[in-house]
């Protein structure tokens, strides 16, 4: 209750400084009041004063205008007069030009006549000479040009020789080479591989120790010395290991017949494997196959196709093969329709490496049993083939059986020619590439004679087509330089006969100078008339006009001095509005704080009563006091809720939505909206929140919204006052 009290006693203290403060700001708005009625008199008499003296503009300037047109007139006039007469001056001097043109050039035209008719008759001797000289050079020409024809098919017929003993030479020296190759191989020492005995005791039965058989041939294997060594003038180097020259494919044959004799001679075995025509020929039909061929399985595919091909039993030739390393010197992968390619460029391949992948298949070969005995202890026809596939290159040895081998197969076999017969044809070889270095020698120095000759020719033809050039384009020249005397003189009858306008023309000018000239002067005398009477009204207009800006002046002090009267007056009622509406709502707040005093005062006495009295008693009790208090208090005051007002009112499609501040101890909003600015059948919803969305309207419409709290107390409801209408235009 103390609490109560002491909210009684400072609202009473708010009512009494508001009432004070509010009587304080009414005296002040009286004093602004008069202050403003006194300026706004000020503003009227200096509105008079300002309206008197722009009158009195008006006279003197229409007089001013009259007087600055006449005066533009005037100097049009003069600037037109002056214009003319300047042009007249200049036509003047320009047909004075024209004419002194005229004559001078008449004169120079005459001294261009004489100097030109003397330099013709130079000319015209000087072009006689140079044509005489010109036909004497052309006719020596056509003998030299004769002579270099019949050069031309001698050096053409020496060229042809020429070019045939080369290709002789070349060819010599590729059969020399070959042969030197043959030569070299037939005197080879390493062509035969010597088999460890507890390897022959093995495959002749005397052994059963496969293992220390297996072992001592690899090591024999690796100690192995081979025919072609890195560096040897024989070791010829291939771009395509699938491409051996005719010469190497034997040789690489040779080379395996070899290793497989001597093998056979070591365990005894009078079985022969053959090349024979047919046999090598297989072999080139199965390289060709081989590389043309996309299967996974090339070998087999190849097999078949080339016995297809030669009428073979497919089933009649095996393939043993090897691979080894090809040189790569880049590698790329592309991916085709799901497809990985690889795809590479490479280096050369040494016959060497191939000897070697030879030597390793036939030793792969003898470390298989199974295929040791299909290639020692069987008859038949052989050949080695060579074939690429990606970044490897293969060495097969193909065999055949020579049971049912058709009539057409050539079994002609193919012998490796002796010692001495290689010799004989090296140094056969060595005498024809001889006899052919030494045909170049001569038919070498026939073509350089002759070409000497047709290019002695050819210059001399060259240096006098340039005389003759060169004297042609003199005579041109000195032909340009001939004067034309006929247009010189048809010139100077021209221009001669243009003199008499031109001076007649000139005489006209001069008369037109003389008239435009006094015109000039005339206009001269009106413009400094016009100049003084428009300086006169143009000081009668300016005193006027500075009596008028004086006057202006004042009133612009009077009206500003009048706005910040008006400006003060209205700061004043403001502050006594807002004054009064304050006093009202604390006169208001004291009356609820006295009216909830007295509640808490009849509380107090109410439970003072004995608590001996029934518990119904008390409740009939207690109910009245607070029906009792309730009247007091709802007599005693005036509920007042806060209000609120809009931050945002947006359109959205047929519908708006607006938010809005919270409000102190208030329980919930009303929003109403309608179509029209008077409210007039306007539709309202409640809320607690400080947002509503209203929807379901009418599109494209204009809505006026207003917004207002209420207040639920003792079971009635109070209300503030509806805002200010809001408008929204949904979509």
């Amino acid at each position: 209750m103390a609490n109560d009290q002491a909210k009684v006693k400072s609202a009473q203290k708010s009512v009494d400084q508001t009432q004070s403060k509010l009587t304080q700001v009414q005296n002040e708005l009286n004093t602004a009041n008069k202050d403003l009625a006194q300026k706004e008199t000020e503003l009227a008499n200096a509105k008079s004063t300002a309206e008197a003296a722009n009158s009195k503009v008006a006279a003197p300037n229409k007089s001013n205008d009259e007087a600055q047109s006449a005066l533009k007139q005037a100097q049009a006039a003069t600037d037109s007069a002056n214009s003319d007469y300047q042009n007249a001056v200049k036509d003047s001097t320009d047909k004075q030009k024209d004419l002194t043109d005229s004559q001078n050039k008449v004169t120079n035209l005459e001294k261009q006549l004489t100097d030109g008719e003397k330099n013709n008759n130079d000319i015209k001797q000087s072009v006689t000479e140079k044509n005489n000289k010109i036909s004497d050079n052309q006719k020596t020409l056509s003998g030299l040009q004769q002579e270099k024809s019949e050069s031309d098919a001698k050096l053409a017929s020496a060229q042809s020789d020429l070019a045939e003993m080369k290709q002789k030479a070349d060819s010599a020296s590729q059969a020399l080479q070959t042969a030197k190759k043959d030569l070299s191989s037939a005197t080879s020492t390493n062509e035969s591989l010597t088999l460890p005995q507890s390897y022959i005791d093995y495959v002749t039965g005397k052994s059963t120790d496969w293992d220390t058989a297996k072992k001592d041939l690899q090591d024999v294997v690796n100690n192995h010395t081979y025919p072609f060594t890195d560096g040897d003038e024989n070791d010829t180097v291939y771009d395509d290991p699938a491409a051996l020259s005719e010469s190497d494919q034997k040789r690489l044959d040779f080379y395996v017949k070899s290793l497989i004799d001597s093998v056979k001679s070591q365990v005894g075995s009078t079985s022969k494997l053959t090349i024979t025509d047919g046999s090598l020929e297989f072999a080139k039909r199965y390289t060709q196959e081989y590389q043309n061929s996309n299967y996974v399985f090339r070998k087999y595919n190849a097999i078949k196709s080339a016995s297809s091909i030669m009428g073979l039993n497919e089933y009649a030739v095996t393939g043993y093969d090897i691979a080894a390393n090809r040189q790569v010197t880049s590698r790329s992968i592309s991916i085709i329709n799901g497809y990985i390619y690889n795809s590479y460029e490479f280096g050369t391949t040494k016959m060497s490496e191939i000897a070697k992948a030879a030597f390793d298949l036939v030793t792969q070969e003898l470390a298989n049993p199974t295929d040791y005995n299909n290639i020692i202890n069987n008859n038949g026809y052989f050949s080695v083939a060579v074939t690429t596939q990606d970044d490897k290159f293969y060495v097969c040895l193909l065999t055949i059986k020579p049971a049912n081998v058709p009539s057409h197969f050539n079994t002609n076999e193919v012998v490796k020619p002796s010692q001495d017969e290689l010799a004989t044809a090296v140094q056969k070889s060595q005498a024809d590439s001889d006899q052919a270095n030494k045909d170049i020698e001569s038919a070498q120095s026939t073509f350089d004679q002759a070409q000497a000759e047709n290019q002695k020719l050819g210059q001399e033809i060259s240096d006098l087509q340039k005389k003759i050039s060169d004297g042609q384009s003199s005579v041109a020249s000195l032909q340009k330089q001939l004067t034309d005397t006929a247009k010189l003189q048809s010139q100077i009858k021209e221009t001669k006969d243009s003199l008499p306008a031109k001076q007649a023309a000139l005489q006209a000018a001069n008369e037109k100078v003389q008239t435009t000239q006094s015109k000039l002067n005339d206009c001269k005398t009106a413009l400094a008339a016009a100049q003084k009477e428009a300086a006169n009204t143009q000081s009668n207009l300016d005193k006027v006009k500075a009596d008028a800006s004086s006057a202006q002046q004042k009133l612009q002090t009077a009206q500003k001095a009048y706005d910040e009267a008006k400006k003060k007056q209205e700061k004043m009622t403001a502050s006594v509005a807002s004054l009064t509406k304050k006093l009202a709502y604390e006169k208001k707040q004291l009356a609820h704080a006295k009216a909830v005093l007295a509640l808490a005062q009849s509380k107090k006495a109410t439970t003072k009563k004995k608590s001996t009295k029934k518990a119904t008693t008390k409740k009939t009790t207690k109910n009245a006091t607070k029906k009792k208090v309730a009247k007091k208090v709802k007599k005693a005051k005036k509920v007042v809720v806060a209000s609120s007002k809009f931050t945002s009112l947006k359109g959205s499609k047929k519908a708006f939505v607006g938010k809005w501040k919270k409000a102190k101890s208030v329980s919930g909003y009303q929003v109403r909206y309608s179509t029209a600015s008077s409210m007039k059948k306007a539709k309202t919803k409640s809320t607690k929140a400080t947002k509503l969305k209203v929807s379901g309207l009418k599109s494209k419409k204009k809505y006026y919204v207003q917004l207002r709290s209420y207040r639920k107390l003792s079971g009635k409801t109070y209300y503030s006052a509806w805002t200010k209408a809001k408008t929204v235009k949904n979509r």
